[in-house]
Parts: C-alpha cells; sequence; structure tokens
C-alpha cells in the first residue's frame, strides 16, 4: 500500500512541477534555518578526539568572591590558590585538569626557533599533567609530559604539526630547542593540528605551567568522571569546597559556578548564583522553542496553500475511494505520507544547504577562524539526522494536516461534484 502512495506521490510531484519546486524550496528552506541551529549546536557538544571525553567533564570557568560585611564581591577565572588548596583534593573525579583562557589573538605568546630572531605569534596552552589524560592527542612523535615532569617544571614543549613545519621550515622538530616568550624549551613531543572548534583542547603550543616564573594564576578547571552518573556526587564536593572556604576564610564566601557539563558550558549564562543559572535555562529553553516555533509555523502557513491546492485537484478521486469503502484515516494517512516525501526531500536539501551555511559562516557561529576546518563527523550524527526526520514531520503536519483533515472529512457527493465546501 505504501508502494503506491510512494508511486503516487511521485507522480504527482511531476505533474505539478512548479508547486513541487516552490513547496521543496520553502521546507528546505526552513529546515535549513532550523538545522543550521541545531548543527552548530551539536558541533560544540560532538564528542570526538582530541575532546574525545566531553560526555564525562564537568567545567568550572567562573568564581565569585563575596564579603558578607560590606557586601562587596569579586568575580573571575578560578584562582590557582583555589585549585591547589581545595579542588585538587577532590575524590570522586578521575582526573583534574587546570589550564590557560584561551579565547582570542590577545593571548597569542611570542614563539621562535633558539639562535633565530625570526619570531612568530602562536597561541600556547599552559597546562598540567591531567590534561594529557583527559583530552586525546593524535600524537605523530614523541609525548607530553608526566606528572613528575610536570611538578619539576621542566621545560618541555609539544608543537601542533603546522606549527613545528612553520618554526623549523619542515625540517625535524623533535628534541629542537625553542623561545616561548624569551624562555628556551625543549621540543618534545608533535601532534596533529587541532580545530579550534575544541575550546578547551585547542592551540598551538603546550608547555606546563610549573615551567613559567609566574606559574598560571588562574585559569579553568576541568573534571573528568569515571562515569556520567558521577556528576551528582562531583558537584555536591564542589559544594562542599565552598563551605569549607567560607569557613576558612570568615566573612568571605566562594561560589564556584557549575561544574557544568558540556552542553550548559556551551550556553554561556550569564549568572552569578544557582538561582541565576536555573532562571537563565529556563528564559534560554523558552526562546529556543519560540525560534523553531517561528521557523516551522510561518513556512507551514505559506506551505499549506500548496498543500490545498494539490488536494482540491484530487477531490474526485478521494470522492470515488470513499464510495469503494476508503476509510477517513486511510484517505488522511495517504494524503500526510505523500505530503511526508514532499517534506524529506526539502527536508535532505535544508540539511545540505545548512552545513554549506555552517562552513561558509563558521567564523561568525563557531568563532572558527578562516583557513580552519570543521571536522565532517561532528556534523554528520545520528542526533543530527533524527532532528532533521522530526522537523520534517512537524513541518509535514503543520502545513498539510488540515487539508488532509479536511479532505478525510467531505462526503462522497461532495467528493464527486468536486465542491470542497
Amino acid at each position: 500500500m505504501y508502494r503506491i502512495y510512494f508511486k503516487q506521490a511521485i507522480q504527482m510531484l511531476r505533474q505539478n512541477s512548479f508547486i513541487s519546486i516552490i513547496s521543496i524550496l520553502g521546507t528546505a528552506l526552513a529546515i535549513m534555518m532550523i538545522m543550521t541551529i541545531i548543527v552548530t549546536e551539536e558541533v560544540k557538544t560532538f564528542r570526538m578526539a582530541p575532546e574525545i571525553n566531553r560526555d564525562r567533564s564537568l567545567y568550572i570557568m567562573y568564581h565569585v568572591e563575596r564579603d558578607t560585611t560590606d557586601g562587596g564581591w569579586f568575580s573571575g577565572l578560578v584562582p590557582h590558590d583555589i585549585v591547589k588548596e581545595y579542588l585538587s583534593a577532590l575524590k570522586t573525579p578521575a582526573y583534574t585538569s587546570f589550564m590557560n583562557r584561551l579565547d582570542d589573538l590577545n593571548m597569542q605568546t611570542t614563539v621562535n626557533v633558539e639562535g633565530l630572531s625570526d619570531y612568530g605569534l602562536y597561541a600556547a596552552r599552559y597546562v598540567d599533567a591531567s590534561f594529557w589524560k583527559v583530552f586525546s592527542f593524535g600524537f605523530i612523535e614523541g609525548s607530553g609530559f608526566s606528572e613528575e615532569e610536570f611538578q619539576s617544571g621542566i621545560h618541555h614543549a609539544v608543537l601542533s604539526e603546522s606549527t613545528a613545519k612553520e618554526l623549523f621550515k619542515g625540517e625535524k622538530a623533535l628534541g629542537r630547542n625553542i623561545q616561548i616568550a624569551f624562555t628556551n624549551y625543549r621540543v618534545t613531543g608533535i601532534v596533529k593540528d587541532v580545530s579550534p572548534v575544541f575550546k578547551y583542547a585547542g592551540g598551538d603550543i603546550w608547555i606546563p605551567y610549573t615551567s613559567r616564573k609566574e606559574g598560571l594564576r588562574a585559569g579553568y578547571v576541568l573534571l573528568m568522571a569515571t562515569d556520567k552518573a558521577d556528576f551528582p556526587r562531583i558537584i555536591a564536593e564542589i559544594r562542599d569546597v565552598e563551605r569549607k572556604y567560607a569557613i576558612d576564610h570568615h566573612p568571605k564566601t566562594l561560589y564556584l559556578r557549575g561544574p557544568e557539563n558540556q552542553k550548559m558550558r556551551t550556553m554561556d549564562l550569564q549568572a552569578n548564583s544557582e538561582q541565576e543559572i536555573r532562571e537563565a535555562i529556563r528564559i534560554k529553553n523558552r526562546r529556543t522553542v519560540f525560534v523553531f516555533l517561528i521557523l516551522l509555523i510561518i513556512p507551514a502557513l505559506n506551505l499549506s496553500g500548496f498543500s490545498l491546492s494539490r488536494i482540491r485537484k484530487r477531490i474526485a478521486e478521494i470522492g470515488v475511494r470513499k464510495a469503494f469503502g476508503a476509510k477517513k484515516y486511510v484517505i488522511l494517512i495517504q494524503v500526510l505520507y505523500e505530503n511526508m516525501i514532499t517534506s524529506l526531500v526539502g527536508g535532505l536539501i535544508g540539511l545540505i544547504l545548512s552545513y554549506v551555511a555552517i562552513t561558509w559562516l563558521k567564523n561568525w557561529l563557531l568563532k572558527v577562524p578562516e583557513g580552519s576546518d570543521i571536522p565532517l563527523s561532528a556534523m554528520l550524527s545520528p542526533a543530527v539526522f533524527a532532528a532533521v526526520f522530526v522537523a520534517c514531520l512537524l513541518l509535514n503536519l503543520l502545513s498539510a494536516g488540515l487539508s488532509a483533515l479536511k479532505a478525510s472529512r467531505m462526503t462522497i457527493v461532495n467528493s464527486l461534484n468536486q465542491n470542497d465546501r
């Protein structure tokens, strides 16, 4: 039965080519806008190397210290002292990693090959030994540094493949010396280039922050759980840390925002307390639902006219089918099924257009610099294809549902007389 419906749908598309093209394009543009939003968010949370443990990671990017006596407060990145005295002692996380912020060109550092005066600006990531366990880098040569080497403040550096080629003009880089911010380092590892999509693993150069005279005064904290089922216990430990800090530093209190999972982190919420975070999430979710409804309803209203036009041409056919005993629900299913073919074709085109839009506007949507690529596997995920199907289904119901329902309820006499009133 459904095979016959499919053949009829294809035939209808051929017979009414102009209307079919308009319907498909209308569907494609609606799906493109929706999928651009969904794919953009999916890319931000997708698990792949080097950020292979995103689903098991929690982030503390921000802290707030308040003085309960005068109401004064201070906020910013997480200080190293708090990490050293409190967060490093957490028991539930498998690993706790501390790293510097690396968000813009202002965070770049001067680097040159030892003995040469030709300096370049590179994104230097200051990390600890746990960093190499939390993230999964593709080492071409060498390795990272161990906990013992990190504690000793050893001057080792890991370079990205393109950075090594630029600095050493294609010559062998492993074991050579470079100067980072006028301090000597030895290259002990070369890794495959990391896309700027990966905000926490990305960089051009990675060095132990203990190798710097000033160390790392403040930065981001990443907590990796053995299993994401441990998240509630990790969060409870963080709340215990805040209470302990308040006792140790009375009258000051501490708030460590989150810890946030990858999805919450990409929301970039502006909040300074748990209550503000919950309210910000509710507002953001309402806005997202509202935007999706607008993107679905407006094209659906336009496409419903085309759906009604096609059904009017088939009123007599529907009357004959009902005269031979076709049930209302059978007519309803057939019309929706045939219109669904158009929606799926438009949805597939819309998905392709969304990839084009994301690739073209990657700097604006994802803050990915020109010349950098977005990993293809991050865009082609089961969640994305499921979202396409759901969006097509909703658009189909909104645009053809009313017309299909009206056609199924028409009396046989009105159908045969081609009277749709």
